[in-house]
């Protein structure tokens, strides 16, 4: 959680200045005079050994209550002010989430599902008054979660995604499935398409684009792994398959980029775990949330001064 900043007005600090100084006079004449009234019956180191140490630094506690208590008046009358940043999202998402065989290729802590899944669920966590639903594809697209305001549901959802037959990977598909999961609304909406391959089954993309209609959804590829093919180590989730590094395909870069063209977009290549949260913002704005905490700050000043009248009529009454 963001720590948020401070915003107040200095224009009484100089009553600070003095109103703090007078409570450290009073506070000193008052315990000078009360030694005074102490003498009358017996001497007061006599008094102060038996009472022990403690008796000094108890003449503390009234002193600390009521500096914290000016200080609270004063930040009472300075219009204190707490200010935070969150996301704000003028549209609701679709997570279109890539779950083919190589989606399981380790160059990600441990694999790539389990890291989009992780950044994933951190994107949504930020999220304010927005929908989102969730969309996975390999050799077909199926539609896990209509959009959703229950960002719960959407963790939820997130967590169970795993690797998925059959092979292949339906962007063209994936896209159709996402678009027609949209609520009819006057929102902005966007597709946030998450994969590591190229569209080699199902619908293609023009055909996919078409299906867009005039709806002015935005598409966001993120492409993630290697922009070449490289000897990877096979995971053990795929050895049963047989699969070899040869059946991983390449990024289709041109075709990620032509997605995000075609629809006001904007294509993404991630590399860590940074460049994907960047991704995941990009269309996110920020907007500042001003809390006044002057009635938490009124309701600790009354507690603190029913603890300073409390102990000034018991612990630290002075005796006639």
């Amino acid at each position: 959680m963001d720590i948020p900043q401070v915003e107040i007005s200095f224009r009484y600090i100089n009553l600070l200045i003095l109103l703090l100084g007078l409570v450290i006079i009073m506070h000193l004449l008052s315990k000078k005079y009360a030694r005074k009234r102490t003498l009358r019956f017996g001497n007061f180191e006599v008094l102060e050994k038996v009472a022990g140490k403690k008796l000094f630094p108890r003449d503390l506690i009234p002193l600390f209550l009521r500096i914290l208590a000016i200080v609270l008046i004063i930040l009472v009358i300075s219009d204190l002010v707490l200010v935070r940043e969150e996301y704000v999202a003028r549209t609701d998402f679709i997570l279109a989430i890539d779950t083919s065989a190589s989606m399981l290729t380790p160059d990600y802590e441990p694999n790539r599902i389990e890291f989009v899944k992780r950044t994933a669920i951190d994107f949504i966590g930020k999220l304010r008054n927005t929908k989102v639903g969730v969309v996975t594809f390999s050799g077909k697209a199926h539609a896990r979660l209509k959009p959703t305001s229950d960002m719960n549901t959407v963790e939820r959802t997130l967590q169970k995604i795993q690797f998925e037959g059959p092979a292949g990977t339906a962007i063209g598909d994936a896209i159709v499935v996402s678009e027609s999961l949209f609520d009819e609304s006057d929102r902005n909406r966007s597709i946030i398409l998450i994969t590591d391959g190229r569209n080699n089954i199902g619908r293609n993309i023009t055909d996919a684009l078409k299906a867009l209609n005039e709806s002015n959804t935005r598409i966001y590829p993120i492409g993630i792994g290697s922009k070449v093919e490289e000897e990877v180590t096979i995971p053990p989730d795929l050895e049963e398959l047989n699969a070899t590094p040869a059946e991983f395909p390449n990024l289709d870069e041109d075709m990620l980029r032509l997605l995000a063209n075609k629809t006001n977009g904007k294509y993404f290549i991630i590399d860590d775990e940074d460049s994907f949260k960047r991704a995941f913002e990009t269309g996110l704005d920020f907007k500042k949330v001003s809390t006044e905490p002057t009635l938490h700050l009124l309701l600790l000043l009354c507690i603190i001064l029913l603890i300073d009248w409390g102990l000034e009529i018991t612990k630290f009454r002075v005796l006639p």
